[in-house]
């Protein structure tokens, strides 16, 4: 059996069980509980793949780190769920419930699992017992990461409350915090560095080094997150994959630079992505696009932002970018999925390709359909064509929720932020860089543009604005602005799409913020795609509301400001 049918088969054979309506004021049913189960080796083994399973929340209807992004400046998401993008979030929204759900039921079966493995202790080797124990905190510890940065204080549980001890305020979220890193710091040396093939997947050194470098920069711990990625990095167990495309695509899944996916499998459990992600000249639906803000984010090949940069020409806009631009974004006059992919209002035909010759004019539905992209922009990034059509909304192509190229970015950031500057900051981001453009050897900065400033500022915007594009579209950005105190200056105004018109049309260029990174389009601004008016409410949207419901039924838990 392969690495991916075994995992998702046990995993799978989990899911029978369920959570309770609430999840903090009644003793979880969400695991076993007889009172002889966690007995044997196997019980444990058992139960450790049903927390396992809780990552499946990452996959709801959208992937949950993808529509993250979306509601930030980067994205537009329709329906907006969750009503942060335009001001209209209520606690009683079931994103917000689905979130701490599924993110407590993950804790309810670790700390059950945490508090009962005791019985099988004598009678299996000490070695898999610490290490099912380790995966146990390191999973805990992921999900209560999750909660911190969505909503501030969280009751914090630490094993599994009697049904008389089940109403459970808020601890701060200084103290989850340094719980998690209390977790981490335990687990990390019981986790092995790599799995046998059959059990790629789950928890290992490098995935608890990584947490534990994101959650210290998170929270402003610099030397922890410094240490923690040097630590990564240290393993030798990890690279950048060469080719920046193709890492979020079939060809890299499972590659030297991923630590942490989740993974799918046809028959078993897939994903319709390309089916809220795709144009619409493959039948997908467009539900889910990148904004202008993101397409002016990506430099110019001189390594400049676009209002700096003397190669960029705003009637030819995805000339002389940054390749990550493309590797990301399925942006108008590229190929994808045998069509060329435009998106002004007068190309209502375009062009089939085969073999990569244009043979005949069709009808472009991304511009007729009333539903298609309303930004002018779709993701490339985990949407694969060899998807279209039968796989269309079945696909089995992982997401990665840790990777090489994020702990090179801790520990650039924590090194900038603590002025602790020097040669390896630069190296970190460079080799970043040069990946972007193919570039094997990041010495060779005569092939790409590389970072050399060591001035503290200048070099904390190009990270910033590395971040914001190297990991566009993979769930970090929330918390970035959020953390970096931007959120209520990128948010705030209408969501840019494209021109309006034709780009051989456009002449202004967008002054670029230093300090955030936004671009402001001046007097031209009527010249874009007004997507949707946008709302921040500063300071109540830094932070989710809790579940309404969960306010009701416990009177220690008291709801976020503005909510």
């Amino acid at each position: 059996m392969n690495a991916k049918i075994y995992f998702t088969v046990v995993v799978l054979a989990f899911m029978f069980i369920t959570c309770s309506k609430y999840d903090l004021d009644k003793f979880p049913l969400d695991s076993p509980s007889d009172a002889t189960f966690y007995s044997t080796e196997a019980e444990l083994e058992f139960a450790v793949r049903g927390i396992y399973n809780v990552l499946w929340w990452h996959s709801q209807n959208q992937q949950v780190m993808q529509r993250l992004d979306c509601t930030t400046e980067m994205g537009w998401l329709r329906g907006q769920p969750d009503g942060l993008a335009d001001g209209s979030a209520t606690s009683t929204l079931p994103a917000f419930r689905s979130f701490w759900a599924d993110l407590y039921k993950g804790i309810s079966r670790a700390n059950n699992l945490l508090t009962n493995m005791h019985r099988a202790k004598d009678g299996m080797p000490g070695e898999s017992f610490l290490r099912i124990e380790a995966e146990a905190k390191f999973l805990r510890a992921y999900f209560y990461h999750f909660l911190v940065e969505m909503y501030g204080d969280v009751p914090l549980l630490k094993e599994q409350p009697k049904l008389d001890e089940s109403m459970i305020g808020r601890s701060s979220k200084s103290e989850v915090v340094d719980f998690i890193i209390s977790d981490l710091e335990s687990a990390k040396d019981y986790l092995p560095v790599s799995w046998p093939a059959k059990e790629e997947g789950r928890a290992t050194k490098g995935a608890a080094l990584t947490l534990l470098a994101r959650i210290a920069l998170y929270n402003k711990k610099y030397d922890l997150a410094i240490q923690a990625s040097q630590q990564v990095m240290n393993l030798q167990r990890y690279s950048l994959y060469p080719d920046y495309k193709n890492l979020f695509q079939y060809e890299g899944v499972r590659c030297s630079e991923v630590i942490l996916d989740v993974a799918y499998l046809q028959g078993q459990r897939v994903h319709a992505h390309p089916q809220n992600a795709g144009t619409r000249m493959l039948g997908s639906n467009s539900n889910i696009a990148p904004s202008q803000f993101l397409i002016d984010a990506y430099e110019a090949t001189d390594g400049l932002p676009i209002d700096e940069s003397l190669v960029y020409d705003p009637s030819r806009p995805f000339n002389n970018r940054d390749p990550r631009l493309d590797a990301t974004i399925i942006r108008p006059q590229s190929v994808f999925g045998g069509f060329v992919f435009e998106t002004d209002p007068d190309s209502v035909a375009t062009w089939r390709v085969e073999n990569n010759i244009r043979t005949t004019r069709v009808a472009n539905t991304d511009v007729t359909n009333a539903f298609a992209t309303f930004t002018g922009y779709l993701w490339k990034k985990y949407n694969s064509e060899s998807d279209y059509p039968a796989k269309r909304s079945a696909s089995d192509l992982n997401f990665i929720l840790m990777r090489y190229a994020e702990v090179l970015l801790i520990y650039a950031e924590a090194k900038i932020e603590s002025n602790d500057i020097d040669q390896s900051v630069l190296d970190a981001l460079n080799r970043i860089r040069a990946r972007a453009y193919g570039v094997a050897d990041f010495t060779q900065v005569g092939q790409y543009p590389p970072i050399t400033t060591a001035d503290q500022a200048e070099l904390r915007r190009r990270l910033r604005n590395e971040r914001k594009i190297e990991l566009a579209y993979e769930g970090f950005r929330l918390f970035d602005i959020r953390r970096w105190g931007i959120a209520e200056k990128v948010l705030s105004g209408p969501l840019i799409g494209r021109p309006i018109g034709a780009y051989s049309k456009m002449h202004s260029i967008p002054d670029i913020d230093n300090l955030t990174g936004h671009p402001d389009y001046g007097t031209s601004a009527n010249l874009y795609r007004s997507v949707m008016p946008r709302l921040f409410q500063f300071p109540r949207d830094l932070l989710y509301p809790i579940p309404q419901d969960e306010v009701n039924v416990n009177e220690n838990i008291i709801q976020n400001p503005g909510y």
